[in-house]
């Protein structure tokens, strides 16, 4: 009698091995393929900064000190691969460093993991003095995000070498995805007792630009604010952002930032004037342009997105924008303890000073040691020329001249003239005047004959 093919005992391990296998491959195939999107409502937590100094002289400026920014509610949108973040006082995204360093500018990017994880490389250009490179790792599960930025400074004042490094961090954790029906309200409260005042807060507030007090006695420039910090704009268009600085205690300023273009692909395709109004050519292509704002230094750059008019509805539709295409958050930067792009600019400023200041000293110097010495010029030219005239002026009366007294005259005066002329050869002898009107001479500074009272002129 034959066995049942199934009751064979070769083929039963080979079956239960394969449906173990299918078993296994199965949920993971299906969890590769059904990533839940990371756009949605999250908490940002409060970013922190750890700074290490490895050469630091007077020259190079206040030290390095943590600043740090605080958290808050943020937007996230997935768009595509990469990550748009909003809120907690700051625009950012997976493909840009945290690190706003005037100059600095992207080298390297990568992203992987099916939208799980990204790198960032951002250096200064190879001209610039200051050596700067950060990388920007930010790794992302389904509920939690982590940022990782870390900074290598470098640049050379007044022969100081001054180098620091930084490391800063911050976690993003999910409040609500987005498609997701908001969590379901408590049971009401009963009949005696009062409702609350509000359920529950919103999931994501977004942040609103600092309201500025007008004060008596504003102080020190301490912050900027640039509205809004992410801009939708078509070829052709002209958009003007507004600007804002304050001092320590939030009163408004006067004070107006500089406007400039970050390089990039678009920077030769916009302009910007003084009051912050951007203008995008009528032929410029799509992509990211960066506005800078800078006060004493210190910048904030705002993002715009260059589109064309066929794609800016769609791209409106699920950027998180409001119907303008602008972004309700102001993009910030403290000035009063800036990046060390700013400390640089500092020391740049006072060893420009300095050098200033010792140029204008001997300048000074030499300016008091050639006037001196023209002085003393003019009185060695002068001496001599007084033992010339001396003796003339006391020779003796006009009426005299023919008598004895003229005769012995020439003999007493030849001595200093020979000792004049030994003195000093290059100086011409001084010349007398002498009055038309009844010829008798006269010194040099005589003005007037002593006889006739008419004017005395030069001896040819």
């Amino acid at each position: 009698m034959r066995r049942p093919l199934l009751a064979s005992p070769a083929l039963l391990p080979a079956l239960l091995a394969s449906s173990l296998v299918l078993a296994v491959a199965s949920p993971r195939t299906g969890a590769a393929q059904e990533l839940p999107t990371l756009s949605g409502s999250w908490t940002a937590s409060p970013l922190t900064e750890q700074w290490s100094i490895a050469a630091w002289g007077e020259a190079c400026g206040p030290r390095p000190r943590p600043q740090g920014a605080p958290g808050g509610a943020v937007q996230i949108q997935q768009q595509g691969s990469e990550l748009s973040i909003s809120g907690a006082g700051r625009a950012w995204s997976t493909a840009e460093c945290w690190e706003q360093m005037p100059g600095l500018a992207r080298s390297k990017h990568s992203a992987s993991g099916n939208a799980r994880s990204w790198q960032t490389r951002c250096t200064t250009p190879p001209n610039d003095p200051r050596r700067a490179v950060v990388t920007t790792t930010t790794q992302a599960t389904d509920t939690s995000i982590q940022m990782v930025e870390t900074g290598q400074y470098q640049f050379i004042i007044q022969d100081t070498t001054c180098s620091a490094s930084v490391t800063r961090t911050r976690t993003y954790t999910l409040v609500r995805r987005a498609g997701e029906a908001p969590p379901a309200a408590s049971a009401p409260p009963p009949a005696s007792a009062p409702p609350p005042a509000a359920s529950a807060p919103p999931a994501a507030e977004k942040k609103k630009p600092a309201a500025p007090r007008a004060c008596d006695a504003p102080g020190e420039p301490a912050r900027l604010d640039v509205t809004p910090s992410r801009k939708l704009m078509r070829p052709g268009e002209r958009f003007q952002f507004r600007a804002l600085v304050m001092d320590a205690q939030g009163c408004a300023l006067p004070t107006r930032p500089a406007w400039s273009i970050a390089p990039g692909p678009l920077a030769s395709a916009a302009t910007v004037d003084a009051t912050g109004a951007l203008s995008i050519g009528a032929d410029a292509g799509e992509g990211q342009l960066g506005l800078v704002a800078s006060v004493a230094g210190k910048g904030v750059t705002v993002s715009i997105e260059v589109t064309s008019p066929d794609r800016y509805d769609a791209l409106l539709a699920t950027s998180g924008l409001n119907e303008a295409g602008e972004s309700d958050e102001a993009a910030s930067v403290i000035i009063a303890t800036g990046t060390i792009g700013g400390r640089t600019t500092t020391g740049e400023d006072l060893g420009r000073q300095r050098k200033n200041l010792f140029v204008a000293i001997v300048g000074g110097v030499a300016a008091c040691l050639g006037f001196a010495g023209l002085i003393l010029l003019r009185r060695g030219r002068r001496r001599p020329g007084g033992d010339l005239e001396g003796p003339a002026s006391t020779g003796g009366a006009p009426g005299e001249r023919g008598g004895a007294g003229a005769d012995e005259a020439p003999a007493s005066t030849g001595a200093p003239l020979a000792a004049g002329a030994a003195q000093v050869r290059p100086a011409p002898p001084p010349r007398g005047k002498i009055c038309p009107t009844c010829g008798e001479r006269y010194p040099g500074e005589a003005m007037f004959c002593g006889r006739d009272g008419t004017q005395l002129v030069l001896v040819n």
